[in-house]
């Protein structure tokens, strides 16, 4: 450390000029707290001081020694963790001693009985440990679940390099902790149902509160006078009101016609229009065939307001742009497709843990959308992922996740482009069928 630190050069004062210039954007960001949306300049702070952290000096070459020598026990016990996380947990070793199967009754050496595979280590049940034994029931989920989701908190790259290459005894399969999560966080967010409920009466109060247009009043006068035309048997109370409506649907007419000239934007409501047709032509063709019909209703019951169904379909999306970002042209790929979806499966299950465990200090639950943390923070855990699965340096690291989250929006982009041009194909096909 020392022999490096001597041929590092000390810091330049431009660099001293750039961290001090972000340092006081950074104050001006976070204080007061309550105002503080995003946190860009202590980011960029953090990661402008590592990198020149990496090629300058930026102490006296007297006061790094002195803080290398005071925080040398820091520094071990930090590199026999790291070890610790690349290596996980190993195997324990094999019981030589001859032990008979309390369940079938062999004698075999080893852990576990070659006969009924039952471990040899069943100690009788006591009430001090009694504790113990509901936590493991509740949380173990066939053994696995728990000791998954504990590597996925401190070696998440490392387990999945893992489970990857064929370690893959000790873990429960990633899709089914998609499913296990999702589940584990909708029973915790029942815990604040009751905040959520209030929120969103709150919410219906406000929309309410809203003053109607006058297009809206209007088109609402119609309704009404409309349903008592329809009340009443008096032929003269009928024409009375029929001049009445047509009065008010000339003077919406007008309106209507006034605001498309004033460029009010029409076009998210003609896609809406042209998805709603699409989406029913596609339903009407579908209940011709009694199989796809019964196939369609149990997916859409399914996959409406179901989480893990969402996240599912963020899956492929993730791989493709993991893969490309990380695609190597002289050395073949270290994951293919399907492994790379079976890595996103879980730091999806990674996020859904975190945000279980943040919703009691929320004090609310954000159920209609996909994560409960924000976007900053998933990029820090997709970076450390990252790092810890490909064995990259941290620099490498985060631009490859830069670019991997930039494909990502070139492809929903792609994705949505195409979407748009085939309802306007499908639209102007129907249009000139009619």
């Amino acid at each position: 450390m020392n022999r490096t630190s001597r041929t590092k050069k000390p810091i330049h004062i431009r660099q001293i000029l750039w961290l001090l210039l972000l340092l006081f954007f950074c104050y001006y960001e976070l204080f007061p707290l309550s105002e503080a949306d995003t946190f860009f300049f202590p980011t960029l702070f953090l990661l402008s001081l590592w990198f020149t952290a990496q090629r300058r000096r930026i102490l006296p070459l007297a006061w790094h020694n002195a803080l290398a020598s005071f925080l040398h026990p820091l520094t071990v016990r930090l590199r026999v963790f790291h070890i610790w996380q690349i290596r996980g947990n190993v195997a324990p070793p094999l019981n030589t001693k001859p032990c008979t199967c309390k369940n079938c009754g062999d004698t075999f050496t080893g852990n576990y009985c070659p006969r009924c595979g039952q471990s040899r280590n069943t100690p009788r049940y006591v009430l001090r440990g009694i504790v113990g034994n509901i936590l493991r029931t509740v949380f173990r989920v066939d053994g696995k679940f728990a000791h998954t989701l504990l590597e996925l908190l401190y070696r998440p790259g490392h387990m999945m390099r893992d489970f990857i290459r064929g370690r893959r005894i000790g873990y429960t399969l990633p899709l089914a902790m998609v499913f296990l999560m999702t589940a584990f966080y909708t029973l915790t967010a029942q815990l604040i149902i009751p905040e959520i409920r209030e929120k969103k009466e709150e919410q219906t109060a406000k929309k309410n509160d809203v003053p109607l247009t006058k297009a809206e009043t209007l088109q609402a006068t119609i309704d009404k006078l409309e349903l008592e035309k329809g009340q009443t048997d008096n032929p003269a109370m009928q024409k009375s009101l029929e001049i009445s409506i047509s009065e008010i649907k000339k003077a919406l007419a007008e309106i209507q016609r006034q605001d498309s000239i004033a460029g009010k934007p029409q076009f998210n409501s003609d896609l809406d229009e042209i998805s709603s047709s699409v989406y029913t032509k596609v339903e009407t063709w579908l209940e011709d065939v009694p199989f796809l019909a019964n196939v369609w209703n149990l997916l859409k019951r399914w996959g409406h307001g179901n989480k893990a169904f969402h996240i599912l379909l963020t899956l492929p999306l993730l791989a493709v742009a993991t893969r490309w970002a990380f695609y190597r042209r002289r050395k073949p790929d270290m994951f293919n497709l399907m492994e790379h979806i079976l890595i996103q499966a879980y730091i999806a299950t990674q996020i859904l843990l975190i945000s279980t465990l943040v919703v009691p200090f929320n004090g609310t639950a954000h159920v209609d959308d996909l994560y409960e943390v924000p976007f900053w923070f998933i990029f820090l855990l997709f970076w450390w992922d990252y790092h810890q699965l490909y064995l990259y340096t941290w620099w490498r690291s985060f631009w490859k996740t830069v670019l991997m989250f930039t494909y990502c929006l070139v492809i929903v982009v792609i994705l949505a482009t195409i979407g748009v041009l085939l309802l306007c194909l499908v639209q102007g096909t129907t249009t000139l069928h009619l």
